[in-house]
C-alpha cells in the first residue's frame, strides 16, 4: 500500500535540511555510480513539499551536499572499524540518512535536531533499538547525559556550524570536551578568505591575478543558474532581484532580461551578484576557518587529527557537468571548503 505524504513546514536554519536532502537525492538519481542514497530518494517522494527553492540552487552546490556526505561516510566507517560498538551523534541531523548507508549492525546512532524537525523526521524514519532521535538544541547540555561513552563516541556535524557565530561554535566544543573526553568530532567548514562570511561569493577566490580562471568559473556558474532561474516561482524571482545592490538592475524577470543585464556587468559585479543571489536563497555563512589548528587555542583538550579539502579523492567523473568539475577543482585549489577531524 502506498504511504501517505507527510507535510513539512520549516523555516530558517531547519529549512536548509531540505536543500541538503534534495542535493543527495538529485545526485543519487543522476550519478548513482558515484553516490547512492536510496533513503534520500524515498524521503523526497514522501514529503508533501514544494522543492522549487531547492531546485533553484545551482548543480555544483547540490553536488557539494552529496560530496560532503561521501566524506562523512568514509570518516564514520573509519571510526566504527576501530570502535564497532560506538555511539555516533549526528548534530543538526535534519533529514540525513547516513545511518542507513554505513550501519555495521552494532553501532548506536543518535540524530539530534530541533523539536519541529525531529517531529517530522520520526514520521519518516522511525526510531529503532539502535537509532534514536533527540529533540534538543546542540547547545543544550542535557542531551549529553543520554550518550553512553564506554565504547567510543563520534560526533558529526554535517553542514551545520556555518550557520552559527564563533562564540556558539566555541561553546559547543567546550561542552563536548567537558562531557565526552576522548571523543572524536568530524565537521565541515569554509575558509575565511573565500567564504561569504567576509562578503565574498563562490567565485571570490579567483581574484584579478587569475582573470581567465575567474571568468571561466563565473561563466559556468551563470550557465548553471539559468536552469535554476526557470524553475523557481515568480515570487522567489522577485525576492532574488530585490536583493541586488548593483548600480543597474535587470529590466524584467524573464531570462533574456537577466542575461542582457549580466553581460553588462564587470567581473567584480558578477561575483558580488552571485553572492547576493546565494544570500537571498539562504546560502549564508556566519563562521569560517582557514586552519583547524586555530581551534586548539580555545582549549588545550582540542587536538587536530586531520583536515583536508572537501572534494579530495572524489572522482572528476566525465558525467558531471563542467560547472561541477570546475567548482570541485576551484574549491580544492583554494582550500575553500574543508573536512575537519578533531579529538577532544
Amino acid at each position: 500500500m502506498q504511504q501517505s505524504k507527510i507535510k513539512v513546514d520549516l523555516s530558517g536554519i531547519p529549512q536548509t535540511s531540505l536543500l541538503i536532502l534534495y542535493g543527495r537525492a538529485k545526485v543519487s538519481k543522476e550519478h548513482g555510480s558515484l553516490f547512492n542514497d536510496t533513503k534520500a530518494l524515498e524521503l523526497v517522494e514522501r514529503l508533501d513539499y514544494d522543492f522549487s527553492t531547492e531546485k533553484a540552487i545551482t548543480d555544483y552546490l547540490l553536488f557539494a551536499s552529496a560530496a560532503r556526505a561521501m566524506q562523512f561516510d568514509n570518516k564514520v566507517k573509519e571510526y566504527i572499524t576501530k570502535h564497532p560498538l560506538a555511539f555516533v551523534v549526528n548534530l543538526g541531523a535534519g533529514f540525513e540518512t547516513e545511518f542507513y548507508r554505513i550501519d555495521n549492525g552494532k553501532i548506536h546512532w543518535y540524530d539530534l535536531d530541533l523539536p519541529e524537525l525531529i517531529e517530522v523526521r520520526k514520521q519518516l524514519l522511525p526510531e529503532t533499538d539502535r537509532s534514536t532521535c533527540i529533540a534538543k538544541s546542540f547547545l543544550d547540555p542535557e542531551w549529553c547525559t543520554d550518550i553512553d561513552t564506554q565504547n567510543g563516541v563520534l560526533i558529526i556535524a554535517c553542514g551545520l556550524l556555518r550557520y552559527f557565530d564563533e562564540a556558539k561554535v566555541r561553546q559547543l566544543f567546550l561542552l563536548l570536551a567537558d562531557h565526552f573526553p576522548g571523543c572524536e568530532v568530524v565537521f565541515d567548514i569554509e575558509s575565511k578568505s573565500s567564504s561569504d562570511a567576509d562578503g565574498g561569493g563562490y567565485g571570490a577566490g579567483w581574484s584579478n591575478d587569475e582573470p581567465k580562471k575567474r571568468d571561466a568559473m563565473l561563466a559556468e556558474r551563470f550557465k548553471s543558474f539559468k536552469n535554476a532561474w526557470k524553475a523557481i516561482p515568480q515570487s522567489l524571482k522577485d525576492k532574488v532581484l530585490g536583493t541586488l545592490t548593483t548600480a543597474t538592475k535587470p529590466s524584467g524577470t524573464e531570462w533574456v532580461d537577466i542575461e542582457t543585464w549580466w553581460n553588462e556587468l564587470n567581473a567584480q559585479e558578477k561575483s558580488k551578484t552571485m553572492h547576493e543571489f546565494g544570500a537571498s536563497l539562504g546560502i549564508t555563512c556566519k563562521w569560517a576557518l582557514d586552519d583547524a589548528n586555530e581551534m586548539t587555542k580555545w582549549d588545550d583538550r582540542i587536538k587536530v587529527v586531520e583536515q583536508f579539502s572537501m572534494f579530495k579523492n572524489i572522482p572528476r567523473d566525465p558525467s558531471l557537468s563542467t560547472s561541477i568539475r570546475q567548482f570541485m577543482n576551484y574549491t580544492d585549489e583554494k582550500g575553500r571548503m574543508k573536512i575537519i577531524h578533531l579529538q577532544i
